[in-house]
């Protein structure tokens, strides 16, 4: 019997379970965090569970009367199969979460040197005290952190679902044990446990809300490994938009969520990006890629791609309706499997630049709080788009060239 085993028997039963799924594993930032985490008192019986310290499996030192600690190995994120490490951890901590017969849990994939004592209560409080499902993560961050999630993940599935989750990939969650049971029960082959968690809530109608937890430090961009980034993410999702087509038909507007905690903005850095390489790899990806993208995108859209390549940075301007279109095409080749889908999925990549391109010409010198209206605009942009993308859903030979 391992360690985690032996601490899970120990323990029995259990209110709430926090688990720690860090990105490295750092012994000095891992103790650290567990210290920040123990320090908020829960008013119910609590476990822990964290990676272990190092090789040889060291136990931390507390001992407090509401926490229990329990190292499992099995927590850990591997950059290479991102999305893939984080769903088996994922998975990890729903199991001993039912084991333990626990109302809910919290999981924390962040940095863990962002971590403070006040994002366990601000996770779990909203369903141990008002019943909530779902308890997804606001971030303080600059305008160019967390792209993929401004561009793609959030205006998609708040137009899709109909619920303003502003980042439903998280990677920081409160969950009640109803919707731990419900991703339990479904065959993993089919589900995601985090790119399902906010479509799996929204389509049960399962009650939704986001805590603000402040400033996240965002890993560096591997731009050297944005395909697979975002093949990975998007696979996951696109799988999620298949999955669950009859909600999303019928589904209609979007609606703001509950919100705890306090937002706060944070100004980003001088020359955070370098938009003449963005251009230059979009041009490149127009001259490279025609054959491809042809195979996914209506003639329309390739036409003004072809009329995009030829701008520099002076004129270069990406419309959000042309940008939802793309996206919602990827998610119908997908879904007809039009070419590999893999190869398909890392096509988007230089058009995905040219979006942040884009995007970043336009916010030269706003403030926050405009950058927050630009963000809403291109979400409204999604919602006014998806029209098309239904009637692409249920005609694809129609609009096929």
């Amino acid at each position: 019997m391992g360690m985690a085993e032996s601490g899970i028997e120990q323990i029995g039963v259990a209110e709430v379970v926090v688990g720690l799924v860090p990105a490295s594993h750092d012994a000095q930032t891992l103790e650290a965090a567990i210290s920040r985490i123990v320090e908020f008192t829960p008013p119910v019986k609590a476990v822990l569970i964290h990676p272990p310290y190092s090789a040889n499996g060291a136990y931390p030192p507390y001992t407090g009367t509401q926490w229990r600690l329990v190292a499992n190995p099995q927590l850990a994120q591997d950059p290479s199969s991102l999305a893939q490490s984080l769903g088996d951890s994922f998975r990890v901590i729903f199991d001993l979460t039912q084991r333990l017969g626990g109302r809910a849990c919290a999981i924390i994939a962040s940095d863990l040197s962002t971590v403070t004592s006040e994002w366990v209560p601000l996770l779990l409080q909203p369903i141990v005290e008002e019943q909530f499902d779902l308890v997804a993560p606001c971030y303080a961050r600059h305008p160019f952190e967390g792209l993929i999630n401004r561009a793609i993940v959030y205006p998609l599935i708040r137009a899709l679902y109909g619920k303003r989750v502003r980042n439903p990939l998280g990677p920081d969650f409160g969950i009640s044990s109803t919707l731990v049971e419900r991703l339990a029960t479904t065959p993993t082959r089919r589900v995601h446990p985090i790119a399902s968690l906010a479509t799996e809530a929204a389509t049960s109608g399962l009650k939704i809300c986001q805590s603000h937890l402040g400033p996240r430090i965002f890993p560096p961009m591997d731009w050297t490994n944005l395909s697979s980034l975002l093949a990975q993410v998007l696979g996951a999702l696109f799988l999620d938009v298949e999955r669950y087509a009859p909600h999303w038909q019928r589904a209609r507007d979007s609606q703001p969520i509950p919100e705890f905690g306090h937002p706060t903005f944070v100004a980003g850095p001088e020359g955070a990006v370098d938009v003449t390489r963005l251009i230059e790899s979009f041009q490149l990806g127009a001259r490279n890629l025609p054959e491809v993208w042809g195979m996914i995108l209506p003639p329309s859209t390739l036409v003004e791609l072809r009329r995009l390549a030829k701008h520099d940075a002076a004129g270069f301007r990406m419309p959000d309706e042309t940008w939802a279109r793309i996206v919602y095409d990827f998610a119908l080749g997908h879904r007809v499997r039009a070419i590999n889908r893999d190869q398909m999925l890392r096509a988007i990549t230089p058009i995905y630049l040219g979006w942040v391109a884009s995007y970043a010409l336009e916010l030269d010198n706003m403030a926050p709080e405009a950058v927050e209206q630009r963000l809403e605009m291109l979400c409204v942009a999604f919602e006014h788009t998806k029209s098309y993308l239904v009637s692409r859903w249920r005609w694809p030979d129609r609009f096929n060239p």
